[in-house]
């Protein structure tokens, strides 16, 4: 019998570091933040302070893993299957 490691299969955060303001955007309190799975990489920045962007990152990274949790297709599944 196989079993799968769930501690694998969750999209966790791995890092949140300063960064400079995207380009357009104005000031100084910007942050990336990095999550990853499985050798997946989500990647993104958002403003704030540095306990605002991780508390966004790890509510994300819930979000992710809860609409990945293996109840139904995929969202990026085709929906008119022939």
């Amino acid at each position: 019998m196989n079993t799968v490691d769930l501690s694998d299969s969750r999209y966790l955060v791995k890092a949140v570091e300063k960064t400079a303001a995207p380009d357009g955007c104005d000031g100084n309190n910007w942050y990336r933040y990095v999550l990853e799975r499985n050798g997946s990489t989500l990647v993104g920045q958002r403003r704030g302070t540095l306990n605002q962007v991780t508390r966004y990152a790890e509510e994300l990274a819930d979000d992710v893993n809860s609409r990945s949790g293996g109840k139904g297709p995929s969202q990026w599944s085709s929906r008119n299957k022939k």
